[in-house]
Protein backbone atom coordinates (compact mmCIF):
# COMPACT_ATOMS: atom_id res chain seq x y z
CA UNK A 1 0.00 0.00 0.00
CA UNK A 2 1.20 3.44 -1.16
CA UNK A 3 0.98 5.19 2.34
CA UNK A 4 3.10 8.61 1.88
CA UNK A 5 2.64 11.76 0.33
CA UNK A 6 5.63 13.45 -1.91
CA UNK A 7 6.17 15.51 -4.36
CA UNK A 8 3.64 13.76 -7.21
CA UNK A 9 0.59 13.38 -4.63
CA UNK A 10 -2.55 14.44 -6.15
CA UNK A 11 -5.01 15.77 -4.04
CA UNK A 12 -8.79 15.24 -4.34
CA UNK A 13 -11.66 16.41 -1.80
CA UNK A 14 -15.00 17.97 -0.72
CA UNK A 15 -15.83 21.53 -0.25
CA UNK A 16 -18.94 22.55 1.84
CA UNK A 17 -20.30 24.36 4.34
CA UNK A 18 -20.29 22.15 7.68
CA UNK A 19 -18.41 18.84 7.17
CA UNK A 20 -17.15 17.89 10.40
CA UNK A 21 -18.83 14.61 10.24
CA UNK A 22 -18.18 13.56 6.44
CA UNK A 23 -17.47 9.83 5.87
CA UNK A 24 -16.05 11.09 2.43
CA UNK A 25 -12.70 11.42 3.30
CA UNK A 26 -12.51 8.10 4.83
CA UNK A 27 -13.95 6.02 2.40
CA UNK A 28 -11.98 7.67 -0.53
CA UNK A 29 -8.88 6.98 1.62
CA UNK A 30 -9.39 3.43 2.36
CA UNK A 31 -9.66 3.42 -1.66
CA UNK A 32 -6.73 5.16 -2.38
CA UNK A 33 -4.63 2.77 -0.01
CA UNK A 34 -6.04 -0.48 -1.07
CA UNK A 35 -5.47 0.45 -4.52
CA UNK A 36 -1.78 2.33 -4.06
CA UNK A 37 -2.80 5.17 -5.81
CA UNK A 38 -0.74 8.40 -5.45
CA UNK A 39 -3.69 10.71 -4.22
CA UNK A 40 -4.93 11.98 -0.75
CA UNK A 41 -8.26 13.58 -0.19
CA UNK A 42 -8.95 16.26 2.09
CA UNK A 43 -11.59 17.96 3.45
CA UNK A 44 -12.43 22.00 3.12
CA UNK A 45 -14.58 23.73 5.13
CA UNK A 46 -15.33 26.88 3.37
CA UNK A 47 -17.90 29.59 4.06
CA UNK A 48 -20.44 30.83 0.89
CA UNK A 49 -17.92 34.46 1.08
CA UNK A 50 -14.97 32.42 0.41
CA UNK A 51 -16.59 30.14 -2.08
CA UNK A 52 -15.55 31.80 -5.46
CA UNK A 53 -11.87 32.04 -4.00
CA UNK A 54 -12.08 28.37 -3.18
CA UNK A 55 -13.31 27.40 -6.41
CA UNK A 56 -10.69 29.39 -8.19
CA UNK A 57 -8.10 27.58 -5.70
CA UNK A 58 -8.71 24.44 -7.33
CA UNK A 59 -7.08 25.70 -10.47
CA UNK A 60 -4.43 27.58 -9.21
CA UNK A 61 -3.27 24.87 -6.59
CA UNK A 62 -3.89 22.22 -9.35
CA UNK A 63 -6.43 20.20 -6.84
CA UNK A 64 -7.38 17.06 -9.60
CA UNK A 65 -10.86 17.71 -8.08
CA UNK A 66 -13.67 18.13 -5.18
CA UNK A 67 -16.85 16.87 -4.37
CA UNK A 68 -19.41 19.77 -3.14
CA UNK A 69 -21.60 18.86 -0.45
CA UNK A 70 -24.33 21.45 0.89
CA UNK A 71 -25.23 24.27 0.62
CA UNK A 72 -23.44 24.67 -2.37
CA UNK A 73 -24.31 22.07 -5.26
CA UNK A 74 -26.07 25.01 -6.82
CA UNK A 75 -23.90 27.50 -6.05
CA UNK A 76 -20.71 26.39 -7.67
CA UNK A 77 -21.82 26.29 -11.56
CA UNK A 78 -21.47 30.27 -12.04
CA UNK A 79 -17.69 29.58 -11.26
CA UNK A 80 -17.20 26.71 -13.51
CA UNK A 81 -15.54 26.91 -16.93
CA UNK A 82 -17.74 23.82 -18.28
CA UNK A 83 -21.03 21.61 -16.84
CA UNK A 84 -21.80 18.16 -18.10
CA UNK A 85 -25.07 18.14 -19.91
CA UNK A 86 -27.23 16.25 -17.19
CA UNK A 87 -25.63 18.77 -14.69
CA UNK A 88 -26.69 21.72 -16.29
CA UNK A 89 -30.09 20.24 -16.86
CA UNK A 90 -30.55 19.35 -13.43
CA UNK A 91 -29.02 22.80 -12.26
CA UNK A 92 -26.72 21.42 -9.58
CA UNK A 93 -23.29 19.86 -9.40
CA UNK A 94 -21.58 17.55 -6.56
CA UNK A 95 -18.37 16.83 -8.56
CA UNK A 96 -15.56 19.15 -9.82
CA UNK A 97 -12.50 17.73 -12.42
CA UNK A 98 -9.97 19.72 -13.19
CA UNK A 99 -8.41 19.03 -16.60
CA UNK A 100 -5.70 21.38 -17.36
CA UNK A 101 -6.57 23.97 -15.53
CA UNK A 102 -10.27 23.80 -17.14
CA UNK A 103 -12.79 23.34 -14.48
CA UNK A 104 -15.99 20.92 -15.48
CA UNK A 105 -18.41 20.20 -13.04
CA UNK A 106 -20.85 16.58 -12.71
CA UNK A 107 -24.03 15.15 -11.02
CA UNK A 108 -22.70 12.02 -9.66
CA UNK A 109 -25.56 12.21 -6.99
CA UNK A 110 -28.24 11.01 -9.77
CA UNK A 111 -26.62 7.85 -10.04
CA UNK A 112 -25.73 7.19 -6.64
CA UNK A 113 -29.50 7.68 -5.73
CA UNK A 114 -30.79 5.23 -8.41
CA UNK A 115 -27.95 2.84 -7.10
CA UNK A 116 -29.21 2.94 -3.66
CA UNK A 117 -32.48 2.36 -4.69
CA UNK A 118 -31.54 -0.58 -6.64
CA UNK A 119 -29.89 -2.04 -3.95
CA UNK A 120 -32.97 -2.20 -2.53
CA UNK A 121 -33.95 -5.08 -4.54
CA UNK A 122 -37.88 -4.81 -4.36
CA UNK A 123 -38.26 -1.42 -5.09
CA UNK A 124 -39.73 -0.12 -8.99
CA UNK A 125 -39.57 3.09 -9.52
CA UNK A 126 -41.68 3.21 -12.67
CA UNK A 127 -44.95 4.11 -12.76
CA UNK A 128 -45.11 4.65 -9.18
CA UNK A 129 -45.62 8.53 -6.65
CA UNK A 130 -42.96 9.65 -4.24
CA UNK A 131 -43.05 12.87 -2.08
CA UNK A 132 -40.23 14.90 -1.76
CA UNK A 133 -39.04 17.52 1.12
CA UNK A 134 -37.41 19.77 0.32
CA UNK A 135 -35.91 21.54 -3.33
CA UNK A 136 -32.56 22.09 -2.79
CA UNK A 137 -29.38 20.81 -4.84
CA UNK A 138 -30.08 17.37 -3.72
CA UNK A 139 -33.68 17.58 -4.13
CA UNK A 140 -33.06 18.40 -7.91
CA UNK A 141 -30.87 15.43 -8.59
CA UNK A 142 -33.85 12.92 -6.78
CA UNK A 143 -36.30 14.35 -8.85
CA UNK A 144 -33.99 14.03 -12.13
CA UNK A 145 -33.54 10.57 -11.28
CA UNK A 146 -37.04 9.78 -10.41
CA UNK A 147 -37.96 11.04 -14.02
CA UNK A 148 -35.48 8.93 -15.68
CA UNK A 149 -36.74 6.00 -14.47
CA UNK A 150 -40.34 6.90 -14.87
CA UNK A 151 -41.54 7.63 -11.86
CA UNK A 152 -45.73 8.43 -12.48
CA UNK A 153 -45.85 11.57 -10.26
CA UNK A 154 -43.60 13.86 -7.82
CA UNK A 155 -44.74 16.21 -4.75
CA UNK A 156 -42.38 18.10 -3.70
CA UNK A 157 -42.86 20.21 -0.78
CA UNK A 158 -40.89 23.10 0.87
CA UNK A 159 -41.47 25.82 2.81
CA UNK A 160 -40.54 28.16 -0.39
CA UNK A 161 -42.78 27.44 -3.44
CA UNK A 162 -40.23 29.70 -5.52
CA UNK A 163 -37.39 26.95 -5.30
CA UNK A 164 -39.88 23.93 -5.65
CA UNK A 165 -41.04 26.09 -8.59
CA UNK A 166 -37.93 26.46 -10.53
CA UNK A 167 -37.04 22.76 -10.33
CA UNK A 168 -40.90 21.97 -11.15
CA UNK A 169 -40.04 24.30 -14.46
CA UNK A 170 -36.34 23.21 -15.60
CA UNK A 171 -36.98 19.68 -14.70
CA UNK A 172 -40.65 18.94 -16.02
CA UNK A 173 -39.50 19.20 -20.06
CA UNK A 174 -37.35 15.84 -20.01
CA UNK A 175 -40.31 13.76 -18.49
CA UNK A 176 -43.61 15.07 -19.81
CA UNK A 177 -45.44 11.75 -18.83
CA UNK A 178 -44.47 12.30 -15.27
CA UNK A 179 -47.11 14.75 -13.19
CA UNK A 180 -44.48 17.40 -11.09
CA UNK A 181 -46.51 18.95 -8.08
CA UNK A 182 -45.47 21.76 -5.75
CA UNK A 183 -46.99 22.65 -2.50
CA UNK A 184 -45.84 24.25 0.53
CA UNK A 185 -44.45 22.29 3.29
CA UNK A 186 -47.07 22.49 6.01
CA UNK A 187 -49.86 22.45 3.29
CA UNK A 188 -52.26 19.71 4.45
CA UNK A 189 -52.26 18.39 1.24
CA UNK A 190 -48.81 16.74 2.39
CA UNK A 191 -50.80 13.75 4.44
CA UNK A 192 -53.32 12.90 1.11
CA UNK A 193 -50.17 12.52 -1.14
CA UNK A 194 -47.89 10.47 1.49
CA UNK A 195 -50.56 8.37 1.86
CA UNK A 196 -51.01 7.86 -2.46
CA UNK A 197 -47.05 7.61 -2.40
CA UNK A 198 -44.93 4.49 -1.97
CA UNK A 199 -41.62 6.66 -1.61
CA UNK A 200 -40.96 9.48 0.91
CA UNK A 201 -37.36 11.25 0.68
CA UNK A 202 -36.12 14.29 2.74
CA UNK A 203 -33.80 16.08 1.21
CA UNK A 204 -33.36 19.01 3.82
CA UNK A 205 -30.79 19.37 6.55
CA UNK A 206 -32.95 18.62 9.27
CA UNK A 207 -31.63 16.10 11.63
CA UNK A 208 -28.21 16.72 11.00
CA UNK A 209 -25.78 17.53 13.42
CA UNK A 210 -26.16 20.08 15.59
CA UNK A 211 -30.20 19.70 14.72
CA UNK A 212 -30.35 16.24 15.16
CA UNK A 213 -33.78 16.56 17.14
CA UNK A 214 -35.56 18.05 13.98
CA UNK A 215 -37.42 16.21 11.86
CA UNK A 216 -39.12 17.67 8.60
CA UNK A 217 -42.31 16.21 9.36
CA UNK A 218 -43.71 16.28 13.67
CA UNK A 219 -46.64 14.27 12.85
CA UNK A 220 -46.29 10.62 13.18
CA UNK A 221 -48.76 9.67 11.77
CA UNK A 222 -48.01 10.77 7.83
CA UNK A 223 -46.20 7.73 8.14
CA UNK A 224 -47.59 4.21 6.65
CA UNK A 225 -46.54 1.06 6.40
CA UNK A 226 -46.26 0.71 2.80
CA UNK A 227 -43.81 3.19 2.20
CA UNK A 228 -40.33 2.79 1.47
CA UNK A 229 -38.78 6.52 2.98
CA UNK A 230 -35.23 7.80 2.48
CA UNK A 231 -33.54 10.31 4.16
CA UNK A 232 -30.57 11.45 2.21
CA UNK A 233 -28.79 12.36 6.10
CA UNK A 234 -26.09 9.58 6.70
CA UNK A 235 -25.22 11.06 10.24
CA UNK A 236 -26.65 10.30 12.33
CA UNK A 237 -27.25 6.55 10.73
CA UNK A 238 -30.65 7.16 12.17
CA UNK A 239 -32.30 10.31 12.33
CA UNK A 240 -35.08 11.04 14.19
CA UNK A 241 -37.01 11.03 10.43
CA UNK A 242 -35.91 7.69 9.82
CA UNK A 243 -36.90 6.50 13.71
CA UNK A 244 -40.67 7.96 13.61
CA UNK A 245 -41.12 5.98 10.17
CA UNK A 246 -39.66 2.44 11.61
CA UNK A 247 -42.28 3.09 14.19
CA UNK A 248 -44.69 3.05 11.73
CA UNK A 249 -43.74 0.22 10.11
CA UNK A 250 -42.09 1.93 6.80
CA UNK A 251 -39.21 0.53 5.60
CA UNK A 252 -36.11 2.81 5.61
CA UNK A 253 -32.72 3.81 4.19
CA UNK A 254 -30.54 6.27 4.87
CA UNK A 255 -28.00 8.59 3.08
CA UNK A 256 -24.89 6.17 3.11
CA UNK A 257 -25.59 3.96 -0.19
CA UNK A 258 -26.02 7.44 -1.76
CA UNK A 259 -22.73 8.79 -0.78
CA UNK A 260 -20.92 5.80 -1.66
CA UNK A 261 -22.00 5.56 -5.24
CA UNK A 262 -21.93 8.94 -5.90
CA UNK A 263 -18.68 9.04 -4.41
CA UNK A 264 -17.13 6.12 -6.41
CA UNK A 265 -18.78 7.70 -9.93
CA UNK A 266 -16.91 11.07 -8.39
CA UNK A 267 -13.77 8.69 -8.12
CA UNK A 268 -13.49 7.34 -11.31
CA UNK A 269 -14.01 11.05 -12.82
CA UNK A 270 -11.15 11.38 -11.33
CA UNK A 271 -8.97 8.41 -10.89
CA UNK A 272 -10.13 6.32 -13.63
CA UNK A 273 -10.13 3.54 -11.18
CA UNK A 274 -14.17 2.69 -10.41
CA UNK A 275 -13.92 0.33 -6.99
CA UNK A 276 -16.35 -2.08 -6.08
CA UNK A 277 -19.38 -0.17 -4.48
CA UNK A 278 -20.77 -3.13 -2.34
CA UNK A 279 -17.98 -4.01 -0.55
CA UNK A 280 -17.08 0.13 0.26
CA UNK A 281 -20.26 0.34 2.11
CA UNK A 282 -19.49 -2.69 3.67
CA UNK A 283 -16.24 -1.41 4.78
CA UNK A 284 -17.72 2.02 5.99
CA UNK A 285 -21.01 0.25 8.19
CA UNK A 286 -17.90 -2.24 9.78
CA UNK A 287 -15.89 1.20 10.71
CA UNK A 288 -18.85 3.35 11.39
CA UNK A 289 -20.65 0.35 12.71
CA UNK A 290 -23.63 1.19 11.10
CA UNK A 291 -26.32 -1.60 11.01
CA UNK A 292 -29.07 0.12 8.76
CA UNK A 293 -29.36 0.21 4.69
Amino acid sequence: MKKEINGKTKIIGVIGKNIENSLSPLFHNQIILKHSLNFCYLPFKVTETDLSEAIQGIRALNIRGVNITFPYKEKVIKFLDKVEESARRIGAINTIVNNKGILTGYNTDVIGFKKSLQEDGKFTIKGEKAVILGAGGAARAVVYALLEEGIEEISIFNRTLEKAEKIKLALSPFSPKSRINIFPLEERRLKGKIEESHLLVNTTSLGMPPRVDNTPLPDEKLFHPDLLVYDLIYHPARTLFLRQAERAGAKIINGLPMLVYQGIESFYLWTGLKPEGKEVLEMIKKREGIRIK
